[in-house]
């Protein structure tokens, strides 16, 4: 097997207090963040309204934009302009009004007939269909967490799987909150992105959880703690090596892949470095704080 790093004996255990700190650090950094905006920033598919992606032949101005909406009461669009080039982003968030993403389209189309408008995207969604899909994003989160406590529970052991689900509540929440704090919406995508990084964390825990148990039967004698930090060794470069392409394939897609996947690929990036440290220096960690007090 190709190992990009050679044979390590990093002690990672005596550095899991730091860990504490710095993982506590951001978990408070992104709580402060969602309780000062009052939540998450939800988008459209959350909140209910319109949101449509519009491109205009000739210059235009977000100004000119808002005075031409302002005049059939949508003053409260948010218009956003992507890049320096003549494609806006208007949203109407929270709205109840159905055609409302037509009544747009109509207003610009006559108050600016000689510049010309394509629409690139246009979506539309309900109030009530928006607060549903919120209960049943987090549920569909529980529920996977559920699912993957009881596998790494019966194929492992118990500590284990109570310390991999800490480790991927840990990597929700500072995902969550370092999207917070760069004031990104939260969509269906950035569900999916969220139920991916708990998959990409996963795997990583049941393989360093894997490491482990082989260990416990060829190290027989050996304290627990070196047992573990044996396995971090052992899985080190195929962790990194999978983060690392990961990464790169991930920061491809932010620059080459355009403002509609921008926010997905942005998850993942977050959610696949926080996991790949919560791997390391949180899930084994717990796990030896739990065999060490019960000692």
């Amino acid at each position: 097997m190709l190992r990009l790093i050679k044979e390590t004996h990093v002690p990672f255990l005596r550095y899991r207090r730091k860990a504490y700190v710095f993982s506590i650090i951001l978990i408070v950094a992104g709580v402060a963040s969602l309780v000062l905006r009052g939540g998450p920033n939800y988008g459209i598919d959350f909140t209910g309204g319109a949101l449509m992606q519009l491109h205009f032949d000739k210059p235009i101005t977000t100004e000119d934009i808002r005075g031409a909406l302002a005049k059939v009461g949508l003053e409260r669009a948010v218009i956003q302009r992507l890049g320096g080039t003549d494609d806006f982003v208007i949203q109407m968030k929270g709205s109840e009004e159905e055609g409302i993403a037509n009544l747009v389209v109509a207003t610009l189309q006559e108050n600016f007939p000689d510049n010309t408008l394509r629409v690139d995207r246009q979506e539309e969604v309900g109030p009530k269909i928006g607060k549903e899909l919120q209960r049943r994003a987090l549920l569909v989160v529980l529920a996977g967490m559920l699912v993957i406590l009881g596998y790494i529970a019966f194929r492992f052991d118990f500590r284990f799987a109570v310390g991999s689900v800490v480790a991927l509540v840990h990597d929700v929440v500072i995902t969550v909150g370092i999207l917070s704090m760069l004031n990104r919406e939260m969509t269906i995508a950035i569900i999916a992105a969220l139920l991916t990084v708990v998959g990409y964390s996963v795997n990583d825990s049941i393989i360093i959880s894997d490491r482990i148990r082989e260990n416990r039967k060829l190290m027989r004698g050996e304290p627990f703690d070196k047992i573990v930090n044996t396995g971090l060794n052992d899985t080190l470069s195929r962790t990194v090596m999978t983060g690392l392409t990961t990464i790169l394939v991930l920061l491809s897609i932010l620059i080459f892949g355009g403002e509609v996947i921008f926010d997905f690929a942005l998850t993942l990036l977050i959610g696949v470095i926080v996991g790949t440290y919560s791997s390391i220096f949180i899930v084994a960690a717990l796990v030896v704080e739990w065999v060490s007090r019960k000692q």
